[in-house]
């Protein structure tokens, strides 16, 4: 600190007041005159000692740098499925943005080496993985829409997803490149490097915030390989969730970290008892998605969580630590808490950039070609009817078979657009053509995951064709699907059972758009009265 010293001032005699002659003293003696000198030079050889030096004013002085707090927290989301809008007005990214500046007090921008864009950032933002597919905001542009946004919230890593892969090799790394963050999987190894590319994928990675290290290590399904589309997870192993995490952690750990958590491509449950075995890992907290119901606990230290979908919804883990303890051991509390988002301010840049890929696909998605009144539910037959009925027709097979997982939402009610159809039907996928005979065109059929035209159920393991004939066994039916299923998706044998497939290089929705315009619904003749 600079030091201000202040100089005492110079005191100066006071000149003689002025008196007329005739008041003036008559002349002193020599005696007199000497003496009086001798006082004076008396008083000039010691003067009054000046005032001590002034301390600086308040304002010359450093303000006391604020106390840094001993706390940061995690902001942890489940896999974003491009829904960056409000659902049933509630959520969206530019929302839960806005509540994490305003509450969490949430630094925005993209990460850069680990490091949020603001000094002194108390968060650190994590996800489960599944971003790019969903609605047609997201999916129609290949995902690049969730992954500027989610870049401009600031999350700092993400789980391998299954469905990161959903639009090839390069449009994940086009995403991760623009997303600016990692996407980590502990358990995901490189069998063929030739094969697999530039798909080679960190463990884990250590975060610096407010002083304490932050380990996150990612993990991601068990199914990622063989569900994959042909081709993009090629040169890929998953290996076990244990084996992965007693390899990673202990890394993280000699890597620095004071506290490790783990981010998950799967539902909690699946590792609540891996993770029991193992005492000595000391994870703070464990999320994940994918769970069929919620998961909100605590074991041996551990807190567990299960996320949904979306930006509905976010776990807030809010970490107290003590600095003056060793590596490893700072971590003195662990608070969780699953956060709604509703109301708020959404975030002016986000809600714009939004706004203008919102603007991208209204041009190109937009044109009406239909009309529906009541809509069309997710999970009912006439979503079945409508989209495996409207690939069968249009490639004039004997019947479709899609799957249920492929359908992602509902069809509002009203005007019907492309758009639309690309909400419910997200993912990137070819439709092929396979021969089947009768028998086994019954084992395919009966999988649970079957979204089925053209064939019905006549009892326990047995169908009809459209004619209502039973199948027979030894006859051969033309049968369409998706390159997902064909390849082994959701348990099929398509690729087994049928080695040559006919391929048309038809995006699967594209059929579905091009039957749903050719019926010409509208308010008077709803869609949903054309769909048998």
């Amino acid at each position: 600190m600079r030091r201000v010293v202040l100089k005492a001032p110079v005191v100066r005699p006071t000149p003689p007041a002025f008196r007329p002659s005739f008041l003036r003293q008559p002349r002193l003696s020599g005696v007199l005159v000497l003496a009086l000198g001798v006082l004076a030079g008396c008083e000039k050889s010691n003067p009054t000692p000046p005032p001590a030096p002034a301390e600086p004013p308040a304002a010359a002085q450093a303000p006391a740098a604020p106390a840094v707090p001993h706390e940061v927290t995690l902001l942890v989301t489940g896999g974003a499925f491009g829904q960056l809008q409000p659902v049933d007005g509630k959520g969206g990214a530019a929302e839960m943005l806005g509540r994490w500046v305003a509450e969490e007090k949430h630094c925005p921008g993209p990460v850069k080496e680990g490091q949020a864009p603001c000094a002194d950032s108390g968060t650190l933002a994590l996800a489960t993985g599944d971003h790019w597919n969903g609605p047609a905001i997201s999916s129609f542009f290949l995902g690049t829409p969730t992954a500027e946004v989610m870049g401009r919230m600031g999350f700092a890593a993400s789980a391998m997803g299954n469905h990161e892969l959903a639009f090839g090799k390069e449009a994940f790394l086009k995403n991760r490149a623009a997303g600016g963050f990692p996407f980590l999987a502990a358990n995901l190894k490189v069998k063929d490097p030739a094969l697999a590319g530039d798909l080679s994928l960190p463990a884990f990675q250590v975060f610096e915030r407010r002083g304490l290290k932050i380990g996150v290590v990612g993990l991601a399904s068990e199914k990622t390989v063989r569900t994959a589309m042909a081709g993009r997870a090629e040169g890929l192993e998953v290996t076990g969730y244990e084996d992965a995490l007693n390899s990673a952690v202990p890394e993280a750990r000699k890597a620095g970290a004071d506290v490790v958590v783990v981010v998950a491509d799967t539902c909690v449950t699946e590792l609540q008892p891996v993770v029991a075995k193992h005492a000595d890992w000391k994870l703070a907290l464990v999320a994940g998605g994918r769970c069929p119901q919620p998961v909100d606990t605590k074991e041996g230290g551990t807190t567990f969580v299960s996320l949904d979908r979306g930006f509905n919804k976010y776990l807030r883990a809010h970490l107290k630590f003590d600095p003056s303890k060793p590596a490893g051991e700072k971590v003195t509390d662990v608070d969780t808490k699953l956060v709604d988002v509703a109301g708020g301010t959404p975030d002016t840049e986000t809600a714009q950039l939004i706004a203008k890929w919102k603007a991208q696909l209204d041009e190109v998605l937009g044109q009406q070609i239909g009309f529906t009144k009541a809509g069309i539910p997710q999970n009912s037959p006439q979503m079945a009817k409508w989209v495996a009925g409207a690939v069968r027709e249009v490639l004039a097979t004997d019947g479709a078979i899609l799957n249920k997982g492929g359908i992602r939402g509902d069809l509002p009610a009203g005007a019907i657009t492309r758009g639309s159809i690309y909400s419910v039907m997200p993912f990137e996928n070819t439709l092929l053509v396979v021969k089947l005979k009768g028998e086994d065109l019954a084992r395919q059929l009966a999988n649970p995951n079957a979204l089925i035209a053209g064939f019905t159920p006549a009892g326990k393991g047995k169908f009809k064709d459209a004619k209502g004939k039973a199948l027979d066994p030894k006859k051969e039916y033309s049968v369409a699907t998706i390159e997902y299923l064909y390849f082994g998706g959701d348990g099929f044998e398509f690729e087994k059972l049928a080695p040559e497939p006919t391929e048309t290089g038809m995006a699967w929705q594209t059929p579905v758009v091009d039957w749903t315009k050719g019926k010409e619904s509208s308010e008077k003749k709803p869609l949903e009265k054309l769909v048998k």
